[in-house]
Formats: structure tokens, C-alpha cells, sequence
């Protein structure tokens, strides 16, 4: 398993966009820009410079920008965001055991 970022962000965004359309909501592109800032920023840092999971990121841009109080899981963002997140996961475990 090999962690891809920009693979891992591409699906966030897909799989978040896909449960707010089960919402009858949609972002904006400016909306889809900075959502995929906020991932980037925070997900393309050294493993030990993150403070934030993916989920956490997602969650703080929609309760923020959408005014949405609620907390997607990565089961809420499909089936590829959430291998996508385990990947994510375990490459952030390996790396900060030193392996």
C-alpha cells in the first residue's frame, strides 16, 4: 500500500460531494477549491507536522462553510475515500514507528 495524496484528497472530494447530493446540497467551485485547499494544506505536511485528520478536515470545512452541524466517518465519504483514509491511516502509523 502506497499513500498517493493527491489519489487520497480526489477521492475525499468525490466521496463528500457525493453525500451532500444525498443531502440536496452541492458545493460551489470556489467552495471546491478551498475544501481542496484546506486538504491539501493540511495532508501534503511531513506526517508529523499533521494535526488533522482527513475526516476532521472534511468536518471543519462543512461545518464552517456550509454552517452543517455534522460529522461525516470515512464509511460516510465511499468506498475508495475510506481505503484511501485506511491507507492514509497505516502510512502515518509506519512513518512515525521510524519504518
Amino acid at each position: 500500500m502506497i499513500l498517493d495524496t493527491s489519489y487520497l484528497i480526489k477521492n475525499l472530494i468525490s466521496g463528500t460531494l457525493v453525500y451532500l447530493k444525498g443531502m440536496n446540497l452541492e458545493l460551489s467551485i470556489e467552495q471546491e477549491i478551498i475544501l481542496e485547499s484546506s486538504l491539501k494544506s493540511e495532508l501534503e505536511k511531513d506526517f508529523k507536522l499533521q494535526k488533522k485528520t482527513p475526516t476532521q478536515i472534511i468536518n471543519i470545512f462543512l461545518n464552517e462553510e456550509l454552517r452543517l452541524n455534522i460529522s461525516l466517518t470515512p464509511h460516510d465519504l465511499g468506498e475508495k475515500a475510506r481505503d484511501q483514509i485506511i491507507v492514509w491511516g497505516i502510512s502515518k502509523a509506519k512513518n512515525l514507528e521510524g519504518k
